[in-house]
């Protein structure tokens, strides 16, 4: 069966200019990836302008009450954006927010002990802060509505020390073993509500509720065009809450047996997967499968929305395809204890970005 090694932290992730690769327990103190010796080849472009090239991406993902979805921030240097969306699972709706911002220092920051990153614009508030030291992650949006959508609040809560939180920190070669992918993943519980209010009608308010949430916050020395995927799920299995999240693109290591950051969470524990290959023959809006060659990992995803965000500023693009779906299939623990489940709540990334 499939196993990495789980290391201690090194403490720092570029030693003497050079990444130091590896599958890390728990969490450091920064993801920091600056500082490689030439990342893009023997040209000596200076560090401040390599530097630039590291683009960044703080990722929530959540499932409470009727809803579920995710609020992302991406910071490219050059510019930077704010997306929430989430659907309502029974009827299937969509909604989507997001907010465009120029250049802003750490906009996705490096600390994992305390830090926040926010979008301030007015109709677009959105706010994740995290204190180990109070035992608190917070999740805030308001978000104003318009003729087609409601506006909508919520306010989520999350605890460091709940038994269910667990955590993994990968350095990946990026794709070769001159540049890096730092990648910090988190699966926890969580609490709270999401308020909709429509322009015309009552206001539909759950009450306090709760669910499950997986934060990845991803640094990476980006080619000058990438594409891949993620699939995100979260789910309570035969009383066992289950988190997981797999990935495969055009920056995968050039040895993905020994260098991946797709994780298993359950109850707290925490399994390393093998690299894995996600097919959809029809297009991303049909069935998906995705697998393993060690038997660890056979799920197929359907997916049911679909959101598509498009970014396109001089010579920049990106294109997101955010899919809200069900898994069913199988997947597998460190232990050897085989994890089934229909209709898991999902939700997929397929993505272009040229910078």
């Amino acid at each position: 069966m499939y196993t990495r090694q789980i290391l201690e932290q090194p403490g720092s992730f570029v030693k003497n200019k050079r990444p130091v690769f590896g599958t890390f327990a728990g969490h450091p103190k920064r993801l920091d990836i600056r500082g490689v010796y030439k990342p893009y080849g023997t040209v000596p472009i200076p560090t401040l302008i390599t530097n630039l090239r590291i683009k960044s991406r703080l990722s929530f993902y959540f499932m409470i009450g009727e809803y579920a979805g995710s609020i992302s921030f991406v910071d490219a240097k050059v510019f930077g954006f704010a997306e929430v969306v989430f659907w309502n699972t029974a009827t299937k709706q969509k909604f989507v927010y997001r907010s465009v911002m120029g250049p802003r220092k750490r906009f996705v920051p490096h600390g994992l002990e305390t830090a926040s990153t926010s979008s301030y614009k007015k109709s677009r508030y959105i706010r994740i802060s995290w204190d180990r030291r109070h035992d608190k992650l917070s999740v805030i949006f308001n978000l104003h509505g318009d003729s087609v959508r409601p506006s909508a609040n919520a306010a989520l809560v999350a605890a460091f020390s709940d038994k269910s939180f667990a955590e993994l920190t990968t350095v990946l070669p990026a794709p070769t073993l001159r540049r890096c992918s730092g990648i910090y993943n988190a699966a926890m519980s969580l609490h709270g509500a999401i308020t909709l209010i429509p322009g015309h009608g009552a206001i539909r308010t759950m009450s306090d509720a709760d669910g499950l949430a997986f934060m990845n916050m991803h640094r990476t020395y980006m080619k000058f065009r990438s594409h891949g995927e993620t699939i995100t799920a979260m789910g309570t299995v035969a009383g066992k809450k289950v988190s997981f999240r797999i990935e495969s693109g055009s920056q995968n290591s050039v040895n993905r047996e020994l260098y991946n950051a797709n994780v298993l969470f359950c109850d707290g524990t925490v399994t390393p997967l093998p690299p894995v290959l996600m097919t959809h023959s029809y297009g991303i809006s049909n069935k998906w499968i995705i697998q393993d060659t060690e038997n660890m990992v056979d799920l197929t995803f359907t997916p049911v929305s679909e959101n598509l965000s498009k970014i396109s500023i001089f010579i920049l693009r990106t294109v997101y395809h955010t899919v809200f779906g069900t898994l069913e299939g199988t997947i597998m623990t460190a232990a050897g204890e085989k994890i089934s489940f229909r209709s898991m709540t999902a939700i997929a990334e397929n993505y272009l970005i040229r910078l």
